[in-house]
């Protein structure tokens, strides 16, 4: 879950409607204002035809001497140039004609938004702890005392250093072989030695391309020698992280961490706060795909702490993306809804629209694991919305993914099948082959519902051939897991048992307990269909204590399933029927009628052996209802036959010879 980038990205917020409230100070006491203004070279008291737009209200005029309040952006027209400063004159913005900058935050340092036009920026040496000017989601400037410019037009960037040096970190995607990766790197724009850079960031930006990752590390090790040759610190420990950034994608997590800790540390002699934060962060990541997650979020606290203190609103909300992320892949989910919310406040207060979309998605998979599909999926339609503004292809694409995947969950096949079509063909315009192997095997998932399980095995297996070649191996387990589900539908049930198994060995190497106890319950199930119903019964109670702890609500409906089968099959019946109830009432809150459909057919199982007919029939004809709405064919056959078998029951019941001998279960 991630950045995400685009050119030109305007902040529309608005400046207050009168005088007074401009002169509004800000929370930590400075604020920017309107040192000079200049029409056609002339100095003038006031100008007009410029937009100047804050919390919704907008203005034409802007004066010599007015206060421009944080979240205030400033478009300027032709002919004119307007000068900003900053309290104690730190800082020292010109707007040409034709520009557009947003003053998103002023404390201890400064971020600013450069929404296109040129805008030259002067900052005095070492008198803020950070400078930061964002454009666009994929290009952010950082300087501690400097001159440069931007330029920016719909398709490129150009970059102008004057004085000093700027840190300009790029996001984009790395090819390496044939993966693509999302990742950051840092390039340094040096008034000595590289002066300008133009780039032409985009939804689909290949920052740079290799045949494999040993070309990719002997190229930024290079770059880190010459970095190493000038002497210069700030070089060097952007070329430390640029390193570490191949290093993780290739999974060489030890080596990456040396490479951060070592520009960590001459960030850390060099007194560069910010840059000590956004490499603890950056660690903490690193120590997350290690499973090293106490650790991991001590980095990310360090990072939090630092960027508090120095008033870094962005660098906040990304701190708190960051804590929530580790909580998710831990399973807490609640923590993990907490942070995001936090992370959506800040950027949300700072008129961060990409921040904002990321938190949203971040939130909809915390409630998706919860089970609260309807939040879940307002929070995934906010965030589609956003990209959609935004003209973020990647960000859409995920988002429809992730509604699929809701819609999935709570039955609206046809819905979540729509979702995917439309996702894979925005990963395939992108050349995304990762997500594109997900989102077949989320195709899949739609058809093995629908009872297509030919077509669904045939959709799994393409989706595990591409995860296998990526070397994804947390989707694999996903993968295997639905593969053996697909089998066990066939009566495969050995190839089954192989694919949990395969699955389960995965998952307990990556430490994914949510996988690990869904492969330990489809294990169950096999169990039940092959009569060891003891062992269905052990792995599936297994399966639903971490399910419960995880508080994966989806899980434990599953779980109580195959714990109500494997209990009926043992002659546990009043145990079953309240398993199964167990699980009903857990899939109507979900709102998950397939669940619901499992449930009440298990519960008619039960009922019909407590020699509770009509209470069997009503349950197993919801069930076939649900089914036949839900266009499940052959799992509406199976309950159509338990109908059957249930009436035939109910009919000898009442009949005056004497009481039959107990039929098998209508489930056996």
């Amino acid at each position: 879950m991630d950045a995400r980038h685009a050119v030109g990205f305007a902040v529309l917020v608005a400046v207050l409607a009168t005088p007074v409230s401009l002169l509004a100070a800000t929370d930590s006491g400075r604020a920017h204002r309107v040192q000079q203004l200049l029409v056609d070279g002339k100095t003038v008291g006031s100008v007009g035809g410029v937009t100047v737009e804050r919390g919704g209200t907008t203005e034409h005029t802007l004066r010599r001497g007015q206060t421009v309040l944080d979240g205030t952006r400033i478009d300027v027209p032709a002919r004119v140039v307007v000068v900003i400063v900053s309290t104690g004159a730190k800082s020292t913005t010109t707007l040409e004609p034709g520009a557009s900058v947003t003053f998103v935050s002023t404390a201890k340092g400064e971020l600013v938004s450069s929404n296109g036009g040129k805008a030259t920026f002067s900052v005095v040496p070492h008198s803020l702890d950070f400078f930061r000017v964002q454009s666009g989601e994929a290009l952010s400037a950082t300087v501690h005392g400097t001159v440069f410019s931007i330029d920016a037009t719909a398709h490129e960037v150009a970059f102008a250093c004057t004085r000093g040096e700027v840190n300009i970190t790029k996001t984009g995607f790395l090819l390496i072989g044939e993966r693509r990766l999302k990742t950051s790197l840092i390039d340094v724009v040096s008034a000595a030695s590289r002066p300008t850079v133009t780039y032409q960031p985009s939804s689909t930006w290949y920052l740079a391309s290799f045949a494999n990752f040993g070309e990719a590390e002997a190229f930024y090790q290079q770059e880190l020698a010459a970095a190493q040759k000038g002497g210069d610190p700030n070089a060097v420990a952007a070329a430390l992280a640029n390193v570490g950034a191949v290093q993780v994608n290739q999974g060489q997590y030890p080596e990456a961490l040396a490479s951060l800790g070592q520009a960590l540390a001459l960030y850390q002699r060099s007194n560069d706060r910010e840059g000590a934060a956004r490499t603890a962060d950056l660690i903490g990541s690193v120590e997350m795909k290690q499973g090293r997650y106490a650790d991991a979020v001590q980095s990310h606290q360090q990072a939090l702490a630092i960027f508090e203190a120095l008033g870094d609103r962005d660098g906040e909300g990304n701190a708190f993306t960051s804590i929530g992320v580790v909580a998710y892949y831990r399973g807490q989910y609640a923590d993990a809804l907490l942070a995001n919310q936090q992370a959506l406040a800040t950027f949300r207060e700072l008129g961060d629209h990409f921040g904002e979309a990321r938190a949203l998605t971040a939130m909809g998979l915390a409630q998706h694991h919860q089970g609260n599909y309807a939040d879940s999926l307002r929070s995934h339609q906010q965030a589609l919305a956003l990209y959609l503004s935004l003209r973020d292809v990647q960000g859409e694409a995920d988002n429809l993914l992730d509604i699929g995947d809701v819609e999935w969950n709570r039955g609206q096949y046809a819905d979540a099948l729509q979702s995917f079509e439309q996702a894979l063909a925005l990963f395939r315009q992108l050349g995304a082959r990762d997500e594109t192997a997900l989102t077949l095997h989320n195709i899949g998932l739609v058809e093995q519902l629908q009872s297509r399980f030919t077509d669904s095995l045939q959709s799994y297996q393409e989706a595990l051939a591409l995860l296998r070649q990526l070397g994804d191996r947390d989707a694999e387990g996903t993968a295997l897991n639905n593969i053996g589900r697909v089998e066990q539908e066939l009566g495969r049930y050995d190839e089954a048992l192989v694919s949990h198994q395969q699955a389960l060995v995965i998952f307990r190497e990556l430490g994914g307990r949510d996988g690990e106890a869904r492969a330990i319950n489809n294990i169950g199930r096999v169990a039940q269909a092959q009569g060891r119903y003891a062992e269905a019964l052990e792995s599936s109670q297994q399966a639903f204590a971490t399910f419960k702890e995880l508080t994966d609500r989806d899980g434990e409906v599953r779980a109580l399933t195959t714990i109500g089968r494997a209990e009926e099959s043992l002659g546990r019946y009043a145990d079953a029927l309240q398993s199964a109830e167990d699980a009903l009432a857990i899939a109507q809150a979900l709102g998950n009628r397939d669940l619901q459909a499992e449930a009440l057919d298990g519960a008619g199982g039960a009922e019909s052996h407590l020699d509770r007919y009509a209470d069997a029939l009503a349950a197993c004809r919801q069930a076939l209802l649900l089914y036949q709405q839900l266009g499940a064919t052959a799992r509406a056959a199976v309950v159509a036959a338990h109908i059957e078998k249930i009436q035939a029951l109910m009919n000898a019941a009442a009949s005056s010879s004497p009481a039959p001998v107990p039929a098998p279960s209508p489930n056996s």
